[in-house]
């Protein structure tokens, strides 16, 4: 039987936080790798690309998109349950093309497809094709740390979102636009196994509280750089102790952390320069 989200609200509503296990897991989420060529037509080399997978892989499947520029290598399951294992994209950027390969190096491993990735690199030295690292995701799980989602950016000028799910508790925080070199986002990681029906992945006796803090990052390559960067960029995260803000304060203070935008819904008769003051105010805390 299935694991609902209402069984995993009675099962944290249940639990004794001071009595569970915390712990701070790191690993690499996902990776988007971009071939180019100076050589030859990069839709053929995708044309060619596809037919090698298809005659050489027995036990994925080759998924195909209604565009041609598309298609994916998935694990199926059964005929209505599969997961992705790698996605194939042809580019077109102005008047360039490239092709871009978009995978989790965990579930990579998971259903043994590194076989499949060392043909994938064969493939490209044969074709002469330039290999570069585009996107890198690192992820940060949080057990059983339920305060996790009171975390904020403590330093301004980041575009910052929120998310609620229908019972409204809090599902997904984003800073940083999606177009961005960085963009951070933490998501209850229980909820989405669960809409993925991924049960296999639950523990809920032992991590009834699962919070992913994950960054998205655009780079070229994996370096003290940019290991520094994410390292910089996670001191710009922390929590707000409320109980220091005097009581009045305490509600708009909520509303500027977490929904800026209705401020002046939720305070009609305050005026602009009052606003900033007590943003001021508590951003000081």
């Amino acid at each position: 039987m299935l694991v609902s989200i209402q069984d995993l609200r009675s099962i944290q509503e249940r639990c004794d936080v001071g009595e569970l296990v915390q712990r701070l897991d790191v690993s690499i989420d996902r990776l988007t790798v971009i071939w180019d060529t100076d050589i030859g037509s990069l839709r053929q080399i995708f044309k060619n690309l596809k037919q090698a997978i298809s005659t050489r892989v027995d036990s994925f499947e080759i998924h195909d998109n209604v565009r041609d520029d598309v298609f994916t290598l998935a694990k199926d399951f059964n005929e209505y349950d599969s997961i992705n294992i790698i996605f194939f994209q042809l580019s077109t950027y102005g008047n360039e093309q490239l092709i871009r390969i978009d995978f989790n190096p965990n579930t990579l491993k998971e259903f043994d497809g590194m076989k499949v990735w060392r043909q994938l690199m064969y493939f490209a030295r044969l074709n002469s094709l330039t290999v570069r690292l585009s996107r890198f995701d690192l992820a940060f799980d949080i057990f059983n740390r339920p305060e996790i989602v009171n975390l904020q950016h403590i330093k301004g000028g980041v575009t910052h979102k929120v998310f609620y799910g229908r019972g409204g508790e809090l599902e997904t925080k984003y800073w940083g636009s999606s177009g961005s070199n960085v963009q951070v986002r933490l998501y209850d990681k229980n909820k989405e196994i669960i809409a993925h029906k991924r049960d296999e992945k639950l523990d809920l006796a032992v991590n009834p509280f699962w919070w992913r803090l994950e960054f998205q990052l655009r780079t070229k390559a994996i370096g003290e750089e940019m290991v520094q960067d994410v390292m910089n960029r996670l001191d710009n995260f922390g929590f707000y102790k409320l109980e220091h803000i005097r009581v009045e304060q305490r509600a708009f203070t909520i509303i500027f952390l977490n929904n800026p935008e209705l401020l002046s819904l939720a305070f009609p008769n305050l005026k602009s320069d009052s606003i900033k003051k007590k943003k001021q105010e508590s951003a000081n805390y």
